[in-house]
Parts: C-alpha cells; sequence; structure tokens
C-alpha cells in the first residue's frame, strides 16, 4: 500500500502468505497412502516453450535509473515485479531470473532500490527484499549490465513492497569512483562500501541517524544523493546528501568523513535533486508535506511548496536549466503537478491526459484520475524528457513546457501483476484476475487486451469460474482494495465467453471477493464464498437462482470462520461447482492438530451445504488455509480434487461418500487445475504448482494419468522463481499450462511435442460415410458427434461451444484436400440448440482446435457468416451475410491462400459475401461443420447436395 495516499492499493507478494505461515507449526501427520487410478505411465518427458501471457505491465513501478552518460542505458524497479532493463525495440527485460541471480528466493522480486555507476556503465546496484521483521534483505551487484549478479553476504532490514517503497533512491554510486556505494537502511542506518559491494560498513549512527517515523513502518535513511560538480577528496565526491526520516537532512562536504544536519524536520525526506548550481531540491512527506531548497554557498535552507496541503512530494530537477523543477504529490492529477521556472519563486499548476500506443487497455481505466506517483525525473540526455515510474507502469512525457502533461505509456515487456485466477473454458478463450485491475479477456495470448475485464474502474478481481454445460457463461468477482482496511466487493456475469459483462443486481452483505462458482446445469444458479480482511475470518457462503439479482446465505457450514480468511491469499479456492451436474463444494481447514478439513456438498443450488462422508486434509499447521484450493475435474460428474499444503493432493470420484485418495507421487500442493486431456488419455490433464517425487523444490508439474505420476514441466518458467498462485490447463490446448505469480503476471508454456499432433479420426460406424469421408469432434465438445449418410444426405449431430476466438468445438466431416478447390453444400435443416448454432462448409489447416480455417455457416437465427482464422492460435473474424434460412445453399473456393465464400437460396444465382488471405499448408481438410453452440448438447442438422472439387488432383466428390 502506499503510506498516505488517497487511493492505497494492495500489492500481494510472496511473504504476506507469512501472515498465516508464522502462525503455522509444521506438523508431520501419518496419511494412509492410497493408489491412483492409473490409465498408463506418462512418460515421455515433454518439451516446452513459454512465453509472457500479455498484460502490460499492470502494477506499481517504484523507481527508474537512467545512466548519465549513456543513451537508452535505463533501469527500473517495482514492488512485487523484479527489476528490468530497456532493451531493444523500446522492450523492458526481466533481470531478476534464476539464472542471473544466486540463491534466488521470491522476495528478490521486491526492488527496494537501483542504482547505476556513471563512471561504468557495466556496473548496476539492485537492493532487494521484502522482510520487515527479519535482517535478509541483500544488495545485488551486476557487472555486466544485469546479466548475472553477486551477493557480498551483507544483510539488511528490506521493504521493496512496504511503505515509503517510492520516492528517493536508497542506492546511490559515486559518479567519481565506481568503488564507493552508499546505501540508507530502514533500521541499520545508513552504510558505505569502497570496494565495489565487497564489503559494507555501517556509518555511525552519531554522524547519521538510523531515523524515526511514526506508523509501523520504518522509513529510516529515506534517500542518498550526490552532488558531482562539488569536486572530490582522495578520488571521491565531496558532498553528499542523505534524507534521515524525522531528523531531515544531512550533508558531507568531504567525502563522507564528517556529516551535519542542514535541514531539520520531523518529517520523513522523500525525495531529492541537485542542480547544475549545486541547489539541493528535497520533497519532503507528510500531511502536509513540504518542498524545501538548501543553498550550499549560503548554507541555509527555504521553504518553497506549491501547496499548502500537498503531501508525499516527489521533486525532478531539469538537469539542463538549474531553476526549473518539476515536483508532484502522491496521485498525479489535475491540479497536482506543478512547474517552477525560476528555483521556486513562483508555480504554475499543471493538467495531466495519458496516452498509450502499444498497450491499449490502459486508457480504458480510469488511472488518469489517480496516478499514483512513484517518482519524477528528467533525463540527464534527453532535454525536456520527463520520466514517470508509477503505480500501474512507466510513463514519460517529451513535453514539459505547456500547461498540460501528457503521459505516454512506456511499459511493454514489463509484467508486473499480482495473479489470482485463470480459466480457459472449452471452446473459450483465457480469461484473467488479478489485483488492481480485474482482469483481462485475452482474445489472443500474443496481443496486450483491448480493455479490463468488466469496466474502467479499480477493482481487484479474486475468482473465476464458467458453468461446466454451458461454458460461454462465466462469472467473477471482486474486491475494492484501494481504501484498505475499508473493503466491498461485487460481481459479474457474461454469456460470451467473457467478451462483455454486466455486474450482477445485488451484492451479499458480506462481499469481499473470495469465490465464486456457477451450476453446470443452470447458469442461473450461483454459490459466492466471500472472504475477508481479517486474519482468523471467513464467511459462509451465499446463493443466487437468479443470476445473481438477489442472494440469500447458505446454511450448512457449522465452520464457517475457517472458510477463506484473508481476501489477499491469492491461490486459496475454498468453493467450487461440478462441472457435469448442480452440485456445489466447500472445504474448511483445521485449526487444530486434526489434519482433516471439512468437506461439504450442496444439491439444492448452494442453499444448502451437507457434510459429505468423508473429507481430504486440510489444515492449518500444513498451510491449507492458504494454499489450500479444491476444483471439480471437467466431464467428471463428483470427481473433486483439493490441495492441501504440505500434506499433498487428494481427490474423490464419487463427491466424498467413500474415503478420499492420496496422491502417492506428491509431496506438496500449493496450486493446480486441469486442462484438455493429452493425447491417448481420456481424464483431463493435471497440472500443478508443488513438490513431486521427492523433488526438494517446489515446480510445475504435469500429470496425464489422474495423479499416478508426475513430470516436472518447469522449476522456473521463463527464469521466473517467483511464487505462484494460479496453476491452470487450456480446455482446448492440450499441453497448455498457465502459471500466474504472485508479482510477475502469467506465463504460459506449450509442449512442442504435442503442437503438431492430428487427433485420430473416429471411423464411421459401420461405413456409414462414402469414402473418402471421414467424421470426428474437433476440440471438447462435451457430448461425442457422430455422422451418417443415406441417399444423398449427411446426417451430422455435432455439439461443442462454438467455432470462434481462438479454438473451436464441433463436429466435422471432412476428407482431405491437397490444392486449391471448391466445396458446395446445401444446408437442409439444422437445429436450433441455440440462436448461434451453426452448420455448414469448411476448409481447415488441420483437426487441432486452434488451427486456421475459413468456413461459410448457417443460423437458426442471425443468418450467414463468413468466418476465418487468418493464422493458427489467433482470434477469429468474420462478415455477416444474408439473413437466409435452411432450406440454404453455401459455397466456399480455395484458391492459393485467398478463400471466398458464397451464399445462394436456389444453388444457381450466387452471393459473395467476401474473401480473406488465410495461411494455409497446401494439405488442408475440407468438410461439413456442425456446432450446438451449447456445450454437452447435440445439434442435429442435415445437408444435401454436397459436392468436394479438389483442383489439384481433380477428384470430385458428390454426396
Amino acid at each position: 500500500m502506499i503510506r498516505g495516499f488517497l487511493q492505497r492499493r494492495i500489492r500481494v507478494m510472496a511473504t504476506l502468505a507469512g501472515i498465516g505461515l508464522l502462525l503455522a507449526t509444521l506438523l508431520i501427520v501419518p496419511a494412509r497412502l492410497y493408489a491412483a487410478q492409473a490409465e498408463r505411465p506418462d512418460t515421455t518427458a515433454p518439451d516446452y516453450t513459454w512465453n509472457q501471457l500479455k498484460i502490460g505491465a499492470g502494477g506499481f513501478v517504484t523507481g527508474i535509473a537512467l545512466h548519465p552518460t549513456v543513451a537508452g542505458l535505463a533501469y527500473i524497479r517495482t514492488d512485487v515485479g523484479g527489476a528490468y532493463k530497456l532493451g531493444p525495440n523500446d522492450t523492458w527485460q526481466q533481470l531478476i531470473t534464476a539464472s542471473a541471480v544466486p540463491n534466488p528466493t521470491p522476495n528478490d522480486y521486491s526492488v527496494e532500490s537501483i542504482a547505476v555507476s556513471e563512471s561504468n556503465a557495466q556496473t548496476l546496484y539492485v537492493a532487494v527484499g521484502n522482510d520487515l521483521n527479519n535482517q535478509n534483505g541483500r544488495i545485488l551487484k551486476s557487472s555486466n549490465q544485469g546479466q548475472s549478479f553477486s551477493d557480498s553476504g551483507q544483510r539488511w532490514t528490506m521493504g521493496g513492497n512496504a511503505d515509503f517503497r517510492q520516492g528517493g533512491e536508497r542506492l546511490a554510486v559515486d559518479p567519481h569512483n565506481d568503488q564507493v556505494v552508499y546505501f540508507g537502511s530502514r533500521k541499520e542506518g545508513l552504510w558505505v562500501t569502497t570496494d565495489g559491494a565487497q564489503t559494507w560498513n555501517q556509518v555511525p549512527t552519531s554522524s547519521v541517524p538510523v531515523g524515526s517515523n511514526g506508523g509501523n513502518t520504518p522509513a529510516g535513511d529515506k534517500f542518498v544523493v550526490f552532488d558531482p560538480n562539488s569536486g572530490t577528496t582522495n578520488g571521491k565526491t565531496n558532498r553528499i546528501y542523505v534524507g534521515v526520516a524525522g531528523s531531515g537532512v544531512y550533508m558531507s562536504n568531504d567525502a563522507g568523513a564528517t556529516w551535519s544536519n542542514i535541514i531539520s524536520s520531523t518529517l520523513v525526506p522523500f525525495s531529492a535533486g541537485v542542480a547544475s548550481d549545486g541547489t539541493l531540491y528535497v520533497g519532503l512527506d507528510g500531511s502536509p508535506g513540504a518542498v524545501e531548497e538548501y543553498s550550499p554557498s549560503t548554507n541555509s535552507a527555504t521553504v518553497i511548496s506549491p501547496s499548502t496541503s500537498a503531501g508525499d512530494y516527489e521533486v525532478a530537477v531539469d538537469p539542463h536549466n538549474a531553476q526549473r523543477v518539476i515536483v508532484a504529490s502522491a496521485g498525479v492529477t489535475n491540479g497536482n503537478l506543478w512547474r517552477t521556472t525560476n528555483g521556486g519563486g513562483s508555480w504554475d499548476t499543471l493538467q495531466t491526459s495519458v496516452s498509450s500506443s502499444t498497450i491499449p487497455w490502459v486508457t480504458n481505466t480510469d488511472e488518469n484520475g489517480y496516478l499514483s506517483s512513484a517518482q519524477i525525473t528528467f533525463d540527464p540526455l534527453a532535454a525536456d524528457k520527463l520520466w514517470f515510474p508509477e503505480g500501474i507502469g512507466l510513463w514519460y512525457s517529451s513535453d514539459n513546457t505547456g500547461s498540460t502533461i501528457n503521459w505516454n505509456f512506456y511499459s511493454r515487456g514489463i509484467e508486473e501483476t499480482v495473479t489470482t485466477d485463470l480459466i480457459a473454458p472449452p471452446g473459450g478463450s483465457p480469461i484473467t484476475n488479478i489485483y488492481d485491475r480485474q482482469g483481462f479477456y485475452h482474445a489472443d495470448v500474443k496481443s496486450y487486451p483491448a480493455q479490463p475485464l468488466v469496466d474502467n474502474a479499480f477493482w481487484g478481481g479474486t475468482s473465476l469460474d464458467y458453468s461446466g454445460g454451458h461454458p460461454q457463461t462465466v462469472v467473477t468477482v471482486q474486491v475494492k482494495n484501494n481504501y484498505y482496511p475499508s473493503l466491498s466487493g461485487r460481481g459479474a456475469s457474461s454469456t460470451d465467453g467473457g467478451k462483455t459483462w454486466k455486474l450482477f443486481g445485488n451484492t451479499p452483505a458480506n462481499s469481499v471477493g473470495g469465490n465464486i462458482a456457477i451450476s453446470a446445469t443452470d447458469p442461473n444458479t450461483l454459490a459466492w464464498l466471500p472472504s475477508t480482511g481479517d486474519f482468523g475470518q471467513g464467511n459462509a457462503p451465499y446463493y443466487s437462482s437468479d443470476g445473481g439479482q438477489t442472494w440469500n446465505q447458505s446454511s450448512g457450514i457449522s465452520d464457517s470462520k475457517d472458510t477463506h480468511w484473508l481476501f489477499w491469499w491469492g491461490a486459496k479456492r475454498a468453493l467450487a461447482s461440478d462441472k457435469v451436474n448442480n452440485a456445489f463444494y466447500a472445504i474448511t481447514f483445521s485449526t487444530t492438530t486434526s489434519p482433516t478439513g471439512t468437506f461439504y456438498t450442496s444439491t439444492d443450488g448452494g442453499k444448502t451445504f451437507v457434510q459429505a462422508a468423508n473429507s481430504p486434509a486440510c489444515e492449518q499447521n500444513a498451510n491449507c488455509h492458504v494454499y489450500g484450493q479444491i476444483h471439480a475435474a471437467p466431464d467428471q460428474a463428483g470427481n473433486v480434487w483439493s490441495s492441501a499444503g504440505s500434506d499433498g493432493l487428494w481427490y474423490t470420484t464419487d463427491a466424498g461418500q467413500s474415503a478420499w485418495t492420496k496422491v502417492t507421487n506428491v509431496q506438496e500442493a500449493r496450486s493446480f487445475g486441469f486442462g484438455k486431456a493429452l493425447p491417448g488419455y481420456s481424464y483431463p490433464a493435471i497440472y500443478l504448482y508443488g513438490k513431486a517425487n521427492g523433488d526438494s523444490a517446489l515446480g510445475i508439474y504435469r500429470s496425464a494419468d489422474k495423479g499416478a505420476t508426475w513430470t516436472l514441466v518447469s522449476a522456473a518458467p521463463l527464469g521466473i522463481f517467483d511464487q505462484v498462485n494460479v496453476t491452470s490447463g487450456d480446455m482446448n490446448v492440450a499441453g497448455r499450462v498457465y502459471v500466474g505469480f504472485t508479482g510477475n503476471g502469467f506465463a504460459y508454456g506449450d509442449d512442442q511435442s504435442l503442437s503438431q499432433s492430428t487427433p485420430t479420426p473416429t471411423p464411421a460406424p459401420g461405413g456409414s460415410l462414402p469414402a473418402p469421408w471421414q467424421h470426428q469432434d474437433v476440440g471438447n465438445t462435451g457430448n461425442a458427434g457422430s455422422a451418417s449418410y443415406k441417399s444423398g444426405t449427411f446426417t451430422v449431430k455435432g455439439s461443442g461451444s462454438d467455432i470462434w476466438n481462438t479454438s473451436d468445438s464441433f463436429q466435422y466431416v471432412y476428407q482431405p484436400m491437397a490444392g486449391d478447390g471448391t466445396i458446395i453444400a446445401r444446408v437442409d435443416g439444422i437445429q436450433q440448440t441455440d440462436p448461434w448454432a451453426k452448420a455448414g462448409v469448411m476448409i481447415r489447416e488441420s483437426l487441432n482446435d486452434n488451427a486456421s480455417f475459413a468456413d461459410v455457416l448457417l443460423t437458426p437465427s442471425h443468418g450467414t457468416v463468413f468466418e476465418r482464422r487468418p493464422t493458427t492460435n489467433t482470434a477469429a473474424v468474420d462478415t455477416a451475410g444474408p439473413k437466409g434460412a435452411a432450406p440454404y445453399w453455401v459455397k466456399l473456393t480455395r484458391s492459393g491462400n485467398t478463400f471466398t465464400a458464397f451464399t445462394s437460396s436456389n444453388g444457381k444465382s450466387w452471393k459473395k459475401i467476401g474473401s480473406a488471405n488465410i495461411t494455409m499448408g497446401k494439405t488442408a481438410y475440407v468438410g461439413l461443420a456442425v456446432t450446438a453452440h451449447s456445450y454437452g448438447t447435440l445439434n442435429t442438422t442435415t445437408f444435401d447436395k454436397v459436392s468436394v472439387t479438389i483442383k489439384y488432383n481433380s477428384i470430385k466428390t458428390q454426396g
């Protein structure tokens, strides 16, 4: 959170879980082990490639270090997402990786300070750590611009995600001596190294005190600033300034030999800059704060504050104009940014605007109403360029002379969000939840989202769910946490797979985030288990039978205080919906020495929860109150899995009627989820963040065989060793796993050994399709389709959610197509399983659900449509055609990579809908496609007058 700001942002870092972990004494309890039922061992070692699921910044960039002589050499620090270097193509690159940092720990992603060396452009210092109760923070040094780091072994108390993390830098390298570095700590005073960080020594506290301030978070010695124009003594810069909380500003004029208090103040010196004429400008934090200037020549300080009420001042001094200073206070909004061009004699009040050319969702938020400032600084080399690290990313302004400062978003490559949930429903695209900015619908995993999930407001998304029988219907719940400890919640639903959302008409009495679940059989039936902001206090669930218009509290959970204690425990999942029937499930954890939690089921729409006959392990002593999750396996009624922290992973196949099975090879389970079954397996793939196979370190694992065997997928996806809140598969892409970090956004991995695989066609029963026709379900349809042929008519029964977005689910009757050609068919009749049910002709590059394709389809209520996916694994696009109704003719032609769609009411006069260029290999599949647009429901469609002409080999097939 940000001290003293009207909007207080909760940044959830790895050690927040320690609130509970510190109270949990690990208890080893004998457990009966049951063998998991296996189809066959998953013995193939996966070959994964990893990418960032693009969001684009999203979290607090707390500081920036610009090299004073090398153009373009820039670094930033964040509160929970590590440190970045500006790389090629205006893209930031993460430096805190498993291969670069010695003995890495997740706390390394909370960066307290960062500094460069003016005399050696290769040198970089990064202070990391986030534990105000223990002295375990450290300073990492790089001699190759962050490619690798060393650690001296010295330790300090650091709070990279605590109050006073923004503002001036605690680290400073002597501009004339690369070996001299100062560090202002929070609790241990001022420190200095004179041998390039091999050893560190404390400056006597009698010379520079430790610092003190009110509140629970020590600011200590807040900043260190050198005056590079003050001369040198024995090769060291003479003049050094240190901001000391509760004491003011201290100065040395003899390269650190002696110190004096030049500005006395009970406030916290927050930010400072030295002008080219030697004048020191200081911003002080308080209510109100102040801006002061100090003249070394007269040894005098003057208050020059632009406002009598503002606080938390950040100061930027123009290196090209000693009289020009810009200051900001707390949230940078209209009227909260000032400029002087006469050294503080007078001030102009400035307005702000924002723009973003590369990350579109940013300007579709209310962020410009309150830009949570971290620091402002002029570029030392680019005239009139002002940099602005801020609560949602990094901005800059290249024209600071007018009355309005336009901030341009400059955060490509930065991924710094606290993740809380992700779903990739059958037939749909990934949907994410994060703190601060809700989450996103990801039409394309390789592109930045267009807008936040629900609206433009500041809310933290905490949970998502989809209806097992209607996967296009999804729900989410959120928490309003930027005025902590004042908390509120809300929820929303979507009926188009997460593209658009409608807020619930009402909220329960207690509605602070937590978990949400939606019935598989009735999308209007919801259950909501709110969380709290109070350690030791949970809630009972609430239910709604009208899609969130009204809510009532459920009954039956006797120990509801032990459901979900704290909303910022992003991994906790204590509520789930069955993906086949109408059941809801809930679990509470044990706060005693008993290892067993209490598992509950509801079969009446969430009104009543009944304790099951058997429950899995779930105890506070094993951290189940933080990492415990329950998830129902897709397409498997009554199959519920439960992670129990250090008590491992458990599952039931009958909703707890019989004893739960403990998965033998999993020693620790912190988060998990399901994905599409791997080729050759029928059970959904399971992805786990935990420890398996006796491994001593946490990692991402995969099981294809219902937990019998586990394969390590990655110990550090993308080199990120941050803790993980979210682990989930994709119900449309076999082998894909999503990993959501506690400060580094989402990564996704694809198994390259599966990427080119083609599903095995389903033979037509009894040879009922004429050669060369075959048929199969493409994607996860929820109900197996079928196809038959008789007397010139194809009868096709297909389920599935849709042919749309980045993956499809439908029944396909097809044959190989080598080269150019045409397919014509009359859709004789289409069942109205949904107004957007679809049936028609298609040419498709492969039988994978994310393949490129073109089609011409008829719907029951919306006429015809020409759809295409230009390249594999991208979002489909469409063009509306005539408003025809069955019986209706459709035609699709291919010439090279040009695909053209036609429709006709009589099969003679054809109307062109459009043409498109689609990347597709010469060999493809041509045929008839049917989707019910209703997962698990079969749609029956009949086709006749079917003909396929393939010019490459002059084959013509008619039916």
